[in-house]
């Protein structure tokens, strides 16, 4: 044998031998998930890596040392962020220093970018790598931020196909890692599965109402979807309306829509998440954001109606750098869904389009298909990607 041979590293060993830091920050249940998956994948790696910072109960499960409960970050919305800025400004000045006396071997911060990216940046400075998981919707607006994410980090991890073109441009490192989306809904859902599991007729045709998830996305969303429910259900007397409701309240505010213009509707409100309501329906009317990726991954055609605040949908439209909305667009690169924005999102819009939609089949294929594409596109082994990039930047064995 070598002496070469004799002197060559057991890879495997180094693996068990070494016991990285690994300090996280995730803000909502999204990146509770995001980190638990990879949390799994370094201990694959890593065996005795310790795992700190702020995380929920997945991560927590998985051996997770959270700090702080999570649910102190889970706060939406410009007044809400208001009321409780002292104390996310103390947690987050308590984190810095707690983590730059720590000194662990990567600090990944989860979402949450205008609480994650002052951490990052400081810990950078301190020669911690530091890398954001998600990298935020710069190809929807305000590109420019890029260059405060270029000193804040060391790399971002990506979730489109599309994205890593714009941190190139400003030599950052990136790492397109797919959508866990992608791995949680199946290539081919089953309708009838679906429709059993919430009791309603296998042989109907239904339409699923998805008018957002936070309450002022609903506020402004579901008087407008059950007015063309209603009108819809003047041209197809049989069809079924279903909605998911996320929570009591939610589901409180889209019953008064009901009972106001909803009268003799055929419509099931369910204490459902989104994703077996989806299943079950044959096309959808939903609001912009994450939902529209879900429906177009249980492949279901969609039409797309969202208002926003006047002065939020003023800032958007000057500093919006793509003329889509909806994710579905977005990665087709074309207009494959309707999206009917601010004064065009009516009842009456709302009804002709989802009326071409059950009515035409090659739109339907065409939608169909593009979401075949995009489901495919997206499902990658995001969690052993997103370790092997940060094993690089971090410059661990």
């Amino acid at each position: 044998m070598a002496l070469s041979d004799n002197i060559q590293p057991n890879l495997e060993q180094v693996s068990l031998e070494h016991a990285p830091v690994i300090a996280m920050v995730a803000g909502e249940a999204s990146g509770d998930t995001l980190g638990a998956d990879l949390i799994a994948s370094f201990k694959h790696r890593y065996p005795n890596a310790r795992f700190v910072g702020i995380g929920g109960p997945k991560m927590i499960a998985q051996g997770f040392e959270s700090w702080y409960p999570m649910e102190k970050l889970s706060v939406m919305g410009f007044f809400e962020v208001l009321k409780h800025l002292f104390e996310l400004l103390k947690i987050r000045k308590e984190l810095i220093k707690r983590l730059s006396e720590l000194k662990p071997d990567v600090f990944i911060g989860i979402d949450a970018p205008d609480f994650n990216f002052k951490i990052e940046a400081s810990l950078k400075q301190q020669d911690v790598t530091a890398v954001h998981y998600v990298g935020p919707s710069v190809w929807a607006w305000r590109e420019k931020r890029l260059e405060k994410i270029k000193r804040s980090v060391d790399g971002v991890l990506v979730l489109f196909p599309f994205e890593p073109d714009y941190y190139d441009r400003y030599q950052i490192p990136v790492q397109f890692v797919g959508h866990p989306l992608a791995h949680r809904y199946p290539l081919k859902p089953d309708k009838y599965a679906a429709r059993k599991a919430l009791n309603l007729p296998v042989d109907s045709q239904v339409t699923a109402l998805l008018p957002g998830s936070r309450m002022s996305e609903i506020d402004r969303m579901a008087d407008v979807y059950i007015q063309a429910a209603r009108k819809i259900s003047e041209i197809y007397p049989h069809m079924l309306f279903i909605v998911p409701c996320v929570h009591e309240k939610a589901k409180e505010r889209i019953q008064q829509s009901v009972d106001t213009y909803g009268a003799n509707l055929n419509i099931h409100l369910f204490d459902q998440s989104a994703n077996l309501v989806l299943a079950a329906c044959d096309q959808v009317i939903v609001t912009s954001g994450t939902a529209t990726l879900e429906s177009a991954l249980m492949k279901r055609p969609m039409v797309l109606a969202i208002k926003l605040h006047p002065i939020t949908h003023w800032i958007m439209r000057r500093l919006a750098t793509t003329k889509w909305v909806g994710l579905p667009n977005v990665l087709a690169g074309e207009s494959i869904v309707t999206e009917l924005i601010q004064d065009d999102a009516t009842p009456e819009k709302l009804a002709l389009h989802l009326g071409r939609l059950v009515m035409d089949e090659s739109l339907r294929e065409k939608q169909i298909r593009a979401f075949e594409k995009q489901h495919l596109q997206l499902k990658q082994n995001a969690s052993e990607i997103a370790v092997d990039a940060i094993k690089k930047w971090a410059d661990l064995p």
